[in-house]
Parts: structure tokens; sequence; C-alpha cells
């Protein structure tokens, strides 16, 4: 049989704005710097966008400890088309996570590429990253590799949204990795159940209120009622019936509670209880070790459903999300580092872009326990904790930006993520709107627009 030489082809192409990464964060940097008039290439290496919130999980962040909305902007604009859509339950109130908002993954990749096309951002799909070009501390070229097909991206700014300071890094930037000894969060494959007899589960509850997990600081804690009341709610427990199926041998996931989410499709649940510890997301080994791993956990946790959980005796694999959902890799050093006092402090400096409401959540990366801290009142987002201090013409979006390990507890979820995407494309517009850097823009334009496009920056706006 005759073997073709595999044959490369090379293209470029220029830009204002690159966007890497088409998740949570990079959506919104893209879609708020083309509408400042950038010309925008968002690329993604799968072939949808999305990323996170692809995989069944809620959108958390929206409101605060108190119930009150600090996330407005691009972000309040997809939870309001996909409520047109039948898409999300809206943002519902939690005593673990202040807020839940559960969304269909399916109607939010269209609402994202639908979004997208709108603002006239160029959508380039399966690209990945194959080398960063620096010349006098400054990205100059992007190559990507799609298909057999070598491009080429020369921006004027780029904005690393790939959640792993992919681009970052390869550009040379200083970057934290987990917490102090380097471990980070586990990684967890969602997946859905249909078929749930939801009040059966909960008549269970009511007779064993103990299955119900919950931090004793917690002043609000969950009830049946409030359960039942709640639509959009998320539960966390079931330590009795867990314990006897490990004693069985049926259970052999490293988690101590079990986690289900409701979603907008009634009768179905989204399950966040698979988990992969010792894990480091920025290795393709490991990635997929941890792909490996979670997919037996997720048939080990649909038989312990069915085996064990009143209610979910009849259910069945509904959805199952594309890939691991990732909690934590790398954070790139920005101009800022936010720490934990100032957010303990609720401090909102005079150059905030985002707000940042979410409790401290941290999942512990060797073991099956959670840090939970409350959080009273917010804190502010800087605008240089998306700066990059080392490398000139890069910003950080979604997971990736400036913040200490704690701090990042609260700033890693979905909605935080998105806010900040909005504010990193619009830094990355005014700069080349100003023909500057991102580091020379002036955060009070930056603001300006933010507030003109209805984005919360303060308790009082």
């Amino acid at each position: 049989m005759e073997r073709r030489e595999t044959v490369i082809t090379g293209a470029t192409l220029h830009c204002d704005v690159l966007v890497v990464g088409g998740g949570p964060g990079g959506i919104p940097a893209a879609i708020a710097a083309a509408r400042q008039g950038a010309d925008v290439v968002l690329v993604e290496r799968n072939g949808f966008l999305g990323g996170e919130a692809a995989t069944g999980l809620s959108l958390l962040g929206f409101l605060d400890r108190k119930g009150r909305q600090i996330l407005g902007g691009i972000p309040q604009e997809f939870v309001d088309r996909l409520f047109e859509l039948g898409g999300t339950l809206g943002h519902n109130r939690c005593p673990v996570h202040n807020s839940i908002s559960p969304i269909h993954p399916h109607l939010f990749r269209l609402v994202a590429m639908e979004k997208c096309v709108e603002a006239n951002v160029r959508v380039l799909l399966y690209s990945d990253i194959m080398d960063v070009t620096v010349e006098n501390r400054k990205v100059t070229e992007v190559t990507l590799l799609s298909k057999l097909e070598r491009i080429t991206v020369k921006p004027k700014v780029v904005i690393d949204g790939t959640g792993n300071g992919d681009i970052g890094y390869s550009a040379g930037a200083s970057f934290i990795k987990g917490d102090h000894k380097g471990l980070m969060q586990p990684a967890t494959l969602m997946f859905t159940l249909g078929g749930v007899d939801l009040e059966k589960f909960l008549g269970y509850i009511e007779e064993n209120p103990s299955e119900i997990i919950l931090p004793d600081t917690y002043e609000q804690k969950y009830t049946v009622e409030f359960f039942r009341e709640t639509n959009g709610h998320c539960f966390i427990g079931l330590p009795r019936l867990l314990e006897k199926a490990r004693q069985n041998g049926d259970f052999s996931v490293p988690r101590d509670r079990f986690i289900y989410i409701t979603t907008p499709k009634p009768n179905e649940v989204a399950i966040n209880t698979s988990r992969i510890i010792n894990f480091d997301a920025t290795d393709p080994w490991e990635m997929t070790r941890g792909e490996v791993e979670a997919h037996h956990q997720i048939l080990e946790l649909y038989a312990f459903a069915k085996k064990y959980v009143p209610g979910f005796e009849s259910c069945y694999l509904a959805d199952l999300a594309p890939g691991l959902g990732l909690r934590e890799t790398r954070r790139i050093m920005g101009m800022k580092y936010l720490g934990i006092d100032d957010a303990l402090a609720a401090v909102v400096p005079e150059d905030t872009i985002a707000l940042s409401g979410y409790n401290i959540d941290i999942h512990s990366g060797d073991g099956p326990t959670i840090i939970l801290k409350n959080l009273e009142e917010p804190f502010g987002i800087p605008a240089g904790c998306l700066v990059s201090k080392d490398i000139t013409g890069l910003l950080m979006t979604g997971r990736c930006i400036s913040v200490d390990h704690e701090v990042f507890g609260s700033t890693r979820v979905m909605g935080t993520c998105m806010a900040v995407g909005e504010a990193a494309g619009t830094i990355a517009a005014v700069a080349v709107n100003s023909e500057c850097e991102p580091n020379e823009v002036s955060i009070g334009e930056v603001r300006d627009i933010l507030l003109s496009n209805k984005v919360l920056l303060s308790i009082e706006s």
C-alpha cells in the first residue's frame, strides 16, 4: 500500500485581538473586544464553544452572600438568552454557594456561538497552540495547528483564555501552579442522570436529615423544605449510604459526599461527584490518566445511585461531559497580585474591573474534603490581575488571572470568569483603539465602558 507524505501547509492571519480558549473566560473577552470595534479572532481546540460551561455544571457567582446581584454585563446577557430558550432556571439562592444558576450545557454552546457571530468575532475551531513567539518581551506571533494547516497569527494583543495559562507559559511568563506545595484542586467529569424521582429522594432525606452535609459555621442550612421550594438547587450529602456502599465494595471514589445539581429539565440532575486527585492537568499523560479513571468512576457512581439511593432506582445516563472539568492549574503573574487579606476585607479598589462574591471553596487535591469559607461581602478584582507583568501585550482571563491560591477558591467559578473575560476584552480593545499596550490603558476609560454595558463594579452600582 502506497504511503503518502503528510504535508502541513502554512497561512498567516493578522488581527487586533487574539483570544485563545473558547470557554467562560474567553467567550466574553472576544465579544467585548469585538463590540468595541476590534478585529477579534477566537481560537478553540474543540469543535464547539463553551469550555467548562458545556460540562453540565451550573454557573456560580452571580449573587453575593446577602443575595445581591454582583455580576451583570455579558454574563447576565447569556443568562437572559438562555432563559428565553428554557435553558436556565435563573439565579437561585443557596446556603452553601450563595447562588446557583443551572444551565443546559448544549444550549449554552448554541448561545455562545450565536453571540460571537452577532459580534463579528472570527471563530477558529479545531485549532491548538503549537508555539508562541516573543520578541523584546512582547508576543509577536502565535502558531496554531489546525488539522493539516499551520496558522501563524500576528495579533496586537493576546488574551490567554486557556484556563491553564498555556499562552503565558509558552511565552515565558512567570506563574504559580496550585497551592504553596504545588498541589492542585482535583478534576471532575460531570454527568447527568435522568428519570430521577426527586420527591422520593427528598422523602428519604426528610426521614434521615443526617444525610445532609453542611459546615457547622454556616448559619443558613439546607432543609427538605428548601429543596422542595427551590427548583435550582444543589444537594450535598449521603455519607451513610456512601459508607455502606464502600463497606460492600461498591464505592471506591475518593469522595466523602454525593453532589447533585438540578437542571432545567424535569427529573434530571447533574452529578458532581467523580474526583481525580494528585493530578496535574498541564501534563497530557496525567490528563489521559484522569479521563480513564473518571470514566471508571462514573460507571461506579451510576451503579451506586441505582442500587443505593432512593428515587434513583430507575435513573439513566442522560448526558456525559465532553471532558474533565478542571478546577486549578497555572495562574499567570500580573501587574497586581490579589491576596487573601484583601478578599476577606472586601476591598474594592478604584481599578476594580469585576466583583467576586462566591465563597472560598477549595477542594483537597489529595483527599475527599472541601474547605469552605464564607465571604460576607464581595471584593474587587483589580485590572492589574489581568495584565501580565512579564510579557507586553498579554492579558489573562478566566482561571489563570493573578490571584493567590485561597482567593482563587472564589474567583475560579464560571460566572466570575465570564465577568473577568468581559473586562479583559474591554482592556484589549481600548489598548488597540488607543494604540498602546494593555498596561498603559486608562482604567477609568475601561471602567466607563464596562459600566455603560451594565457591568456591576460596586454594590452601589
